[in-house]
């Protein structure tokens, strides 16, 4: 029986080894097909890192080093194989966590596409003052949608740091868009009148 339970729970590593690592080729090719890329930064919870795939990797890499430090052995191919895990986490979750700013729109997520929103479906947007930087709230709606079913609003905090580049591309993009967009003063009495 213990040779069966043995070998599932390496069959267990070997599933997720492999899955993680093809999550993490996943997330960087959607990387790399990000096209104009003008700013990006960092939006992980844990100082801009996904905070449980880092919390996952320094738990797994001090174990690591006291299994390495006491010599033992036989397990050293279970650490190989969750530190393996552990970085293939943290690299998809690194890059899916960061926030890109491109010609053609917002990325909020590399992995999901519903998070990335391209400048024309942007109808306008709120800033609003945090204490380490400011939130932008866009309100955009959805392709092949009513405007009142199809309204969304994607939220994006940027780093006081980040700040001054990201207005400007948003300034670029939307401003002129939506002061476009307003409506004409009308005269009512007038059109009554006629």
């Amino acid at each position: 029986m213990e040779y069966i339970l043995t070998i599932f729970f390496r069959i267990v590593i070997l599933v997720f080894t492999i899955a993680s690592t093809l999550l993490a080729v996943y997330s960087y090719q959607n990387k790399l097909r990000l096209r104009n890329v003008r700013i990006s930064w960092r939006a992980g919870k844990l100082r801009g890192y996904p905070l449980f795939a880092t919390v996952f990797l320094g738990l797994i890499g001090s174990l690591a080093a006291i299994v390495f430090w006491t010599e033992a052995a036989s397990v050293y191919p279970i650490f190989w194989a969750y530190l393996w895990i552990g970085s293939m986490w943290f690299i998809s979750s690194y890059l899916a966590s960061k926030y890109y700013i491109t010609d053609h729109g917002i990325v909020k997520n590399i992995n999901e596409p519903s998070q990335t929103i391209p400048w024309f479906q942007i109808l306008d947007y709120v800033e609003f003052t945090k204490p380490n930087g400011v939130e932008y709230l866009f309100n955009y709606s959805e392709m092949d949608k009513s405007l009142m079913e199809g309204y969304k609003q994607l939220k994006l905090f940027v780093p006081r740091s980040k700040y001054k580049a990201v207005k400007k591309i948003v300034s670029l993009k939307l401003d002129n868009d939506i002061e476009g967009q307003s409506l004409p003063d009308i005269d009512l009495k007038r059109i009554q009148e006629d």
